[in-house]
């Protein structure tokens, strides 16, 4: 009776009245289609339109119906339409992109119009599985908009900093100017950085979550606040992700087997469908953990001494890295670093 109740509880929950709306977000209009009613219209990306969409859909809305709106992750583009939603209470959800298009199969062709149903249906197959996304906190919206423009600030001091290696490795000397000017863009750039880190640092000491995650995160060798500070933007303060291995599949540090029949037995690998500027940042941290942690660089050794791949072991060590992160966050103690007895 017991197993009856059950499945007629989760019948219930699938076939629950409810409203899924799919959105194509670009940076001057979002374009809306509503399944099962059907309905689409093109609003401008700000206030005005906002409120003349609500205005014509919440005759849609009541209280027996579940209300979802699905979009893909654009960016800054979404931002204002997130805070409108969060205003009214209405739940929604960010698929990226590559999943959404994947899912549809063979498509030819494409328009606003037409991706805005296409995410409906999507959100629609799926919608008993589907849920509405926490809100994370201001500061860490605050933190990621920081921590993007200080990468792009990285990528463009790299720049300069390879070209102006080419140029003296040439031993150029007529080209004293450009050396200059290429040196005072590499100094304008590292200025900005180190104004980007002190407001990192302020932002997270503001916010005691936040400060205390980061002192958990930094008591693990190789952890500095740097990433840190990345693992908080990414995991949402460790709450987008149910354990390490979740994240680790986001990371691109999960290995997958590639087999099928006989044919095809490939060794496991990971993934290219990654967060890579995560990845770097957790092969720092691997790097940094074999010099400076006595137990790390026993296990890579080892490892290496028993003729497995460098890249192989490398990754390992990351992953026990974010093994590491996940503990301490979860215990909400310290790393103790592990001491054999004598």
């Amino acid at each position: 009776m017991e197993i009856v109740n059950y499945f007629l509880k989760a019948k219930s929950k699938v076939m629950k009245e409810c409203l899924i709306i799919g959105v194509d977000i670009s940076k001057s209009t979002l374009d809306i289609f509503a399944k099962p009613a059907g309905i689409e219209m093109k609003i401008t990306n700000n206030l005005q339109g906002f409120k003349k969409w609500f205005n014509i859909f919440k005759k849609q809305f009541s209280d027996q119906k579940e209300v979802l709106v699905i979009m893909e992750h654009t960016g800054r583009y979404s931002y204002l339409f997130e805070l409108f939603l969060r205003s009214k209470k209405i739940g929604y959800c960010k698929i990226a992109a590559l999943q959404i298009k994947r899912s549809l199969g063979m498509i030819r062709g494409k328009n606003d119009k037409v991706d805005a149903e296409r995410i409906a249906s999507y959100g629609w197959l799926r919608r008993d599985i589907l849920t509405a996304d926490e809100y994370p906190v201001e500061t860490i919206i605050e933190l990621r908009s920081i921590l993007s423009l200080r990468l792009k600030f990285v990528r463009d001091r790299s720049g300069y900093i390879t070209r102006l290696k080419e140029i003296r490795a040439a031993g150029a000397d007529i080209y004293n100017y450009e050396i200059r000017m290429q040196q005072q863009a590499i100094d304008f750039f590292t200025s900005n950085i180190n104004m980007l880190n002190k407001k990192i640092q302020v932002l997270i000491a503001s916010d005691s979550d936040l400060r205390n995650t980061c002192e958990l995160l930094r008591s693990i060798k190789g952890i500095g606040w740097i990433i840190a500070a990345n693992m908080i933007s990414c995991t949402d303060n460790f709450k987008r992700f149910g354990n390490a291995r979740k994240f680790n599949c986001y990371a691109g540090i999960a290995p997958f087997r590639h087999e099928s029949g006989s044919s095809i037995k490939g060794k496991a690998r990971v993934s290219h469908l990654a967060n890579k500027e995560m990845k770097t940042l957790l092969n720092l941290a691997a790097s940094s953990a074999i010099q400076h942690d006595k137990e790390m660089r026993t296990y890579y050794q080892r490892r290496i001494s028993e003729g497995k791949h460098k890249m192989n072991c490398l990754n390992i060590i990351r992953a026990k890295l974010v093994a590491r992160m996940f503990a301490v966050v979860k215990r909400q103690t310290p790393y103790q670093e592990f001491t054999q007895a004598a």
